[in-house]
């Protein structure tokens, strides 16, 4: 089978592999599409994130779909033919986080395509069953089902920061995890959801998408002390500044975006305001309701995959580059034969 490996920064080459044969409670999935994360494209481009450093070459990719072809002796949940969407992180099962069921902080937690981890993009994939999905029949597309990973993060984000029935939320950032944070939160029970981006194409997308109200940065203001919750989104420090002001004495912000190690924030305005930052990494136990949000919603999702791009050395390199660089790029896929 062929596999594409990130060799070294910027550059991909490919790699012929056997074909794994899946143990007993595992099953093997033949990929059929593949969603470029902002994780790859930061791998790609700097070769680390934060911690994580690739020392050697490694198979990106972990937003995944495909289709059972063989599953262990010990599978009962999943058969030969069935379309499914993989979890990516396998957890160790026995450390003090995952028997809490905060498995996303596992420390042995293998993770696909963080380093030194291999991810799916490859022909077949040998997978825990427990950590594979059904694809919901409405979905009938492999690419938008690999929409179910982003949405997971959306889910848990919006767990984390429990809004309450009526609550106004604000998302700072309006690419692919602001908009399923967008619709996580909506989901959860806010009353309005306000999208702040400094790019209009990617406003109007929300705005699509369901956003209540929309607010180019740029050109317009958030009012101070107007949203209960908030979702950091970016990972840009200057948000972190706006949402001291923007959400209410008491309120919540959802720490989602990833952006440089060190950065600068108001601290004190948090203090004084009692604004609770609220970290969220991943996800835990939100494939199965990030599947369900994704049915709800997949005739709007389906608006968010822009680019697609047959599997290939070359595609895959299109792919990301495409993700890195084009401002029109929303959800880029690369999808398998």
């Amino acid at each position: 089978m062929k596999a594409v490996y990130l060799e070294s920064v910027q550059k991909l080459t490919e790699k012929e592999l056997p074909v794994p044969r899946p143990g007993d409670r595992q099953v093997l999935v033949k990929m059929k599409a593949v969603g470029i994360c902002g994780s790859d494209i930061h791998y790609w481009h700097k070769g680390r994130i934060g911690p994580f450093v690739v020392e050697q070459p490694m198979i990106l990719g972990h937003e995944c779909a495909g289709e059972v072809v063989e599953a262990g002796k010990d599978v009962a949940n999943l058969a030969v033919g069935d379309r499914v969407v993989i979890e990516p992180g396998v957890p160790c099962y026995t450390c003090e986080y995952c028997k809490s069921g905060k498995y996303n902080l596992c420390p042995d937690i293998r993770f696909f395509a963080t380093p030194p981890v291999d991810g799916s993009m490859v022909e077949y994939v040998a997978f825990d069953a427990d950590l594979v999905f059904r694809i919901p029949e409405e979905i009938k597309d492999f690419g938008l089902a690999t929409m179910v990973e982003p949405m997971a993060v959306g889910v848990f984000a919006t767990r984390t920061v429990k809004p309450a029935l009526g609550d106004n939320a604000v998302v700072f950032g309006a690419g692919v995890i602001g908009i399923v944070c967008m619709l996580a939160a909506k989901a959860a029970g806010c009353a309005a959801v306000t999208v702040a981006d400094i790019r209009d194409d990617r406003l109007e997308r929300a705005k699509e998408l369901g956003a209540d109200n929309v607010v180019n940065l740029k050109t317009d203001t958030l009012s101070d002390s107007c949203y209960d919750i908030g979702y950091e989104a970016t990972g840009a420090e200057a948000c972190y500044a706006l949402a001291s002001k923007c959400i209410k004495p008491g309120g919540k912000l959802s720490l989602v975006g990833m952006g440089p190690e060190l950065q600068s924030l108001p601290i004190v305005d948090f203090v004084c305001r009692e604004i609770a930052l609220l970290p969220s990494f991943r996800y835990a136990n939100a494939y199965p309701a990030a599947l369900k949000l994704l049915k709800a919603h997949h005739e709007k999702l389906e608006k968010i995959i822009t680019h697609r791009f047959a599997f290939s050395l070359e595609s895959v390199d299109e792919a990301i580059r495409t993700a890195y660089s084009d401002p029109t790029a929303g959800k880029v896929v690369v999808d398998f034969q």
